[in-house]
């Protein structure tokens, strides 16, 4: 089968996978068409099963690519209670004609994707249902979980040939944070610094820090009151151009998600539990648990109370942001 369906978030495998599948068919650049297939109002699904079937004019044997970007009708419908009009019910079912006429005798010359860019495609969707009944090739990148991840950095780092000691490995894995992309950006640094075994300092050097690990390890220094490392964060937060306000309201999202995992910890639920009433992974809530533990619900519910105030006092101009937060910092963090 050349009908291929690449579904899921994480972007920058989906793309690696892409590239490698036209350099594995030989298709040169010029051979592949892209559709818009996001605005149910302009894309026509016929004009790009046309373009399937369209022999190149200077070999008709010459394989080719067509591209069908974010489809719509492969995305998760909104729960808005509505049901279709009958005209959105007619193109419907040509689409779903089409389809499967199409999948039933498709140009071998042609590699017909459905490129599901940064969402995972919907599996109750009959076009969906349609593809793996006629066993298009179905291929899944989501986001992967930490272990695998960490797999995935020692495979990557062996391919390079970079050498880390483990204090280093842990520093890049906090700061590429699961992110595929960030992690491919970091190795292409990696490669330019032009050392093979790297230290700690060179990885903090060299791969550039996220919001989300330096509010992680703020939030963390925080509720443990270790001072010194709650400045330290907020400072590297400041070199990255974060302002204050920004600052307090990330710090504030990380206070109120352990505020729910401890709540509902001394209701009694388990770890499971409580991760199936959040949403979350089990691995999150073992980690908010942790960072806690010696802190109740009501000590969390306050630093939220006060996080509140402080910013409606710097919006409404009678708290200056900096000498808010800190006051904020020495006073319940430390």
């Amino acid at each position: 089968m050349t009908v291929y369906l690449f579904s899921g978030k994480d972007m920058y495998r989906q793309e690696e996978r892409l590239q490698s599948l036209l350099k594995e068919y030989s298709i040169k650049k010029d051979d592949v068409s892209i559709f818009d297939a996001s605005n149910a109002k302009t894309f026509r699904f016929d004009e790009a099963l046309m373009a399937c079937d369209t022999l190149s004019l200077f070999d008709e044997g010459a394989k080719k690519a067509v591209i069908l970007k974010e489809p719509y009708f492969l995305k998760a419908s909104s729960k808005t209670g509505g049901k279709e009009s009958s005209k959105q019910e007619a193109i419907k079912q040509q689409r779903l004609s089409l389809l499967e006429s199409y999948l039933k005798d498709p140009n071998l010359n042609t590699i017909l994707i459905f490129y599901c860019h940064n969402f995972s495609a919907d599996t109750r969707k009959k076009e969906y249902k349609l593809l793996s009944t006629y066993d298009a090739r179905v291929v899944k990148f989501e986001q992967m979980k930490p272990w695998e991840f960490e797999k995935y950095v020692d495979t990557k780092l062996k391919d390079s040939g970079f050498r880390l000691k483990m204090d280093a490995k842990n520093e890049l894995l906090e700061r590429t944070a699961n992110d595929t992309l960030k992690l491919h950006n970091a190795l292409v640094k990696m490669d330019l610094y032009g050392k093979k075994e790297l230290t700690y300092q060179d990885i903090v050097h060299i791969v550039p820090i996220n919001a989300d690990l330096n509010i992680y390890r703020m939030s963390n220094a925080f509720v443990a009151k270790d001072l010194a490392n709650t400045l330290l964060a907020k400072d590297e937060m400041l070199q990255a151009h974060y302002e204050y306000i920004a600052m307090i309201s990330m710090l504030a999202s990380r206070l109120r998600s352990l505020y729910n995992i401890k709540k509902l910890y001394d209701l009694g639920l388990s770890n499971r539990e409580i991760m199936t009433r959040l949403h979350a992974e089990e691995w999150t809530i073992k980690k908010g648990l942790e960072s806690c533990y010696h802190l109740s619900s009501k000590t969390l519910l306050l630093y939220l109370k006060e996080l509140a105030d402080l910013e409606q006092g710097i919006k409404s101009g009678r708290i200056e942001p900096k000498n808010g937060f800190e006051q904020f910092i020495l006073k319940y963090g430390s």
